[in-house]
C-alpha cells in the first residue's frame, strides 16, 4: 500500500484566474490505477490549472498503520467516523509506518543528471538500484536506502534530499 496525493499548488498556479489550492490524499494498493481519479481531480480545477499526482516513494506498513489508528481512536473516542479514512491516511504517511526506507533526491537542474547518478554509483549503489524519473521541474532520483549523503549534497547544491519523499508521477493542466 502507498500514499497518494493529488494537488494543485499555489506556486504552480500563480497567474491562473479563480484558482484555489486543492489537495486530496488516500491510500492505494496500486497507485498507477488511480489515474482516472486524478483525471477527474484535474477536470474539477479551473482552466489552465496545473495538478500533480504524487505517490509515496516508500510503501506503507498496513499493520503498523492500523495499530496507529487504533491507538488514536482509543485516545480520541469521540472522533467522527466520517473522518476515519482521512485519519488513517494521515497516520499511514508518518515515517514510522513506512515499510521501506528509500531516499528521494530532488534534482533541480536540466543538466548533470548522469554525473549525479555516477556519483551515487561511487557511493556504492548499483546502476540498476538507482531510479531516475522526469518531473515537472527536472528529475527525481530514488535510491533503495540511506547513506552518508553529506559529500554528494555539498557537491550538488541544487539537489535536495527527501527521506521517504513523494514522487511526482504525473502532472497535467486542465485544458477545459
Amino acid at each position: 500500500m502507498q500514499g497518494v496525493i493529488f494537488t494543485s499548488r499555489n506556486k504552480d498556479n500563480k497567474d491562473i484566474p479563480g484558482f484555489k489550492q486543492r489537495t486530496i490524499s488516500f491510500l492505494s494498493e496500486n497507485p498507477i490505477l488511480e489515474i482516472n481519479k486524478f483525471n477527474h481531480f484535474l477536470l474539477e480545477g479551473v482552466p489552465g490549472e496545473l495538478s500533480r499526482f504524487y505517490v509515496t516513494v516508500n510503501k506503507r506498513n498496513n499493520d503498523s498503520a492500523i495499530k496507529s489508528l487504533q491507538h488514536y481512536l482509543l485516545d480520541h473516542p469521540d472522533y467522527p467516523a466520517t473522518k476515519v479514512e482521512s485519519k488513517l491516511t494521515s497516520l499511514a504517511m508518518r515515517p514510522e509506518n513506512a515499510a521501506e526506507h528509500k531516499w528521494l533526491f530532488d534534482f533541480d537542474e536540466k543538466e548533470g543528471i548522469d554525473d549525479f547518478v555516477s556519483d551515487l554509483e561511487d557511493e556504492g549503489f548499483k546502476k540498476k538500484e538507482i531510479e531516475v524519473y522526469k518531473t515537472v521541474n527536472n528529475y527525481a532520483v530514488v535510491v533503495p536506502h540511506g547513506f552518508d549523503s553529506r559529500n554528494i549534497l555539498k557537491k550538488y547544491d541544487y539537489v535536495e534530499l527527501k527521506r521517504g519523499g513523494l514522487l511526482c508521477t504525473v502532472w497535467n493542466s486542465n485544458k477545459f
